[in-house]
């Protein structure tokens, strides 16, 4: 064969050729690795055989009771977590709905008064005078045990 009748042109379009099949080659074998593989019956079959079903193993559990035995535990410590939070949450509620039903001029007052602090603290840090943080403190005393006195008419009902 006679390549001196070759030219420039004809050699580009054979390198095009040849980086042309090599990317159909390249893509065929991209084509392969993301295709899904299908296992075999045979191999599935000796794949579920090998694994056993409920045999105990060393610490007297089968690893489907330890699992679901670690689901169980960690949606009962979620569940937990979760009561205390609500718990807080109705705290803060209900201090929020004592400081709404009262003056503005008395919210600190009440939420003290909530807190446990005796008359003369309550009196010297709001600035009014201990016949009026008494007061404060009796009508906080007074409804919380209506409050906790309705809770308890409704769990006896219930």
């Amino acid at each position: 064969m006679d390549f001196s009748a070759l030219g420039w042109r004809d050699a580009i379009w054979i390198a095009v050729a040849l980086a042309a099949v090599y990317l159909l080659i390249e893509l065929a074998r991209l084509y392969r690795i993301n295709r899904p593989r299908k296992k075999p019956a045979a191999a599935e079959k000796a794949a579920t055989e090998a694994l056993p079903a409920a045999e105990p193993d060393d610490w007297g559990q089968s690893p489907v009771q330890f699992g679901e035995h670690l689901l169980r535990s960690g949606i009962e410590a979620e569940l937990q977590q979760m009561r205390g939070e609500v718990g807080a949450l109705r705290d803060e509620l209900a201090k929020m709905k004592a400081a709404r039903r009262v003056s503005p001029q008395y919210n600190e007052a009440m939420l003290l008064a909530q807190r446990g602090m005796n008359a003369q603290a309550i009196a010297d840090q709001c600035g009014i005078s201990v016949g009026e943080a008494e007061l404060v403190m009796a009508l906080s005393r007074n409804k919380q045990e209506y409050e906790n006195h309705g809770k308890n008419d409704n769990q006896k009902a219930g």
